[in-house]
């Protein structure tokens, strides 16, 4: 499954990145994308579709909290965020670090530390 998202992924940034959608485009992504998984061999990469769309998801929150934190106070704050593998804790970092207003400062085996500005 991993090799299909990972060839699937590939050729559609490739094709972007063309700005041409072509049969020697998509066969040139498909291979070059192939190849890249074949010397990398990445793990969890069928998550990785998801991850880019949570992302995508969280942008608009974080130019709203870009805009509160620069007319809000400075109160600062920190937590803990439980995470269950490598890959939630991935996920939950780019999320939480992507928002102007969070931090991810500390992350070990099991947590993360958030620093964040204003109220939780």
């Amino acid at each position: 499954m991993s090799v299909f998202a990972a060839v699937v992924t590939g050729t559609v940034f490739f094709v972007i990145l063309s700005q041409k959608v072509t049969i020697l485009t998509v066969v040139l992504g498909a291979l070059m994308s192939l190849a890249a998984y074949l010397f990398t061999r990445p793990t969890h990469f069928e998550r990785f579709p998801v991850l880019v769309l949570k992302l995508i998801y969280h942008m608009p929150k974080a130019i709203l909290e870009s805009i509160v934190v620069m007319l809000s106070s400075r109160e600062r704050s920190a937590y803990e965020v439980s995470v269950e593998d490598e890959w939630e804790e991935l996920e939950k970092t780019l999320t939480i670090t992507l928002t102007p207003k969070t931090l991810v400062v500390v992350s070990d085996e099991g947590y993360i530390v958030v620093h964040r500005v204003g109220r939780r």
